[in-house]
């Protein structure tokens, strides 16, 4: 019964095949010896036992290879060097599929969403994190804008970008800066020019987009600075900007009341101010 490789060695189970239809065997045995310590592997391919004779091919330095031949005869020379070179590109095919692999996996895994456009603006790839920004886009026409020009659909404006460093005139090959999303959300971004790896092959422009502090966390954390508040009074100032009373505030925090009475008073005393609806006037000032 035929033994084949498994699936993910495409590569490898065409070789055996090639290599049982070139020289007539019966069955096909393939032997791989990495130069480290991973263990070695061997593909059988058709079905019989018996006499049998042994090539040594050449794999490349990342491996030693031998090939049993079941009931063939003695292959040519020129034979034994184009197995070889078939059996090398089938060894490159396997390591490419496993970088684009560990690649995937590691994309999918960063927080930063990531996007590949081809150069006609066309998305080829996008990570989970790059699918929710697109989904938001679909459902609540999530907007952006740049340097504080008109806002427009994320989409709309993440396409020109592509467009501006995929043109062809050489001008630019990357982009970065920073996109105001709605309500002061903030996102560095950066486009870059990924040309083909081969003469004909098609080009493509490579985006990531990465969450940064907002404009409001960035003017309330300048505010907590510069009259030196606690962590806890930080709380309570944010709650307090939320419009939320003192019972609401304290159920938010799980403390007492009376506790968060005791937080305001330490905040007013800090920023000068004389009871809520000043400290309120003074965050909405700053902000």
């Amino acid at each position: 019964e035929p033994q084949c490789p498994a699936p993910e060695d495409p590569g490898i189970l065409s070789f055996v095949r090639l290599a049982q239809t070139l020289t007539g065997a019966s069955w096909v045995e393939l032997g791989l010896w990495p130069n480290g310590t991973a263990p070695s592997q061997t593909y059988r391919y058709g079905s019989g036992t018996g006499k049998a004779i042994t090539l040594l091919l050449e794999a490349g330095v990342e491996y030693d290879a031998s090939l049993r031949l079941g009931k063939a005869a003695e292959p040519a020379p020129d034979l034994v060097t184009l197995l070889s070179d078939s059996l090398q590109r089938a060894l490159e095919l396997r390591s490419l599929l496993i970088q684009s692999d560990l690649l995937s996996r590691a994309l999918e895994s960063t927080s930063s969403s990531v996007l590949l456009f081809d150069d006609g603006g066309g998305i080829l790839f996008a990570n989970p994190s790059a699918d929710h920004l697109l989904t938001q886009q679909t459902e609540d026409l999530l907007l952006g804008r740049r340097n504080n020009r008109p806002r427009q659909p994320l989409f709309t404006l993440l396409s020109s970008l592509v467009e501006r460093v995929a043109s062809h005139d050489g001008t630019e090959s990357a982009w970065s800066g920073e996109l105001e999303l709605e309500e002061g959300r903030l996102m560095a971004c950066e486009v870059s020019a990924v040309p083909a790896p081969v003469s004909d092959g098609p080009n493509a422009v490579l985006v990531t987009l990465q969450p940064t502090e907002s404009k409001s966390d960035s003017r309330s954390q300048e505010f907590s600075s510069s009259h030196s508040l606690s962590p806890r009074e930080q709380e309570v100032l944010q709650l307090l900007a939320r419009g939320l009373t003192t019972t609401a505030m304290a159920d938010e925090l799980g403390i007492s009341p009376h506790t968060i009475r005791d937080h305001l008073k330490h905040l007013y005393r800090k920023t000068g101010t004389k009871g809520r609806n000043e400290l309120f006037g003074l965050i909405s000032r700053d902000s």
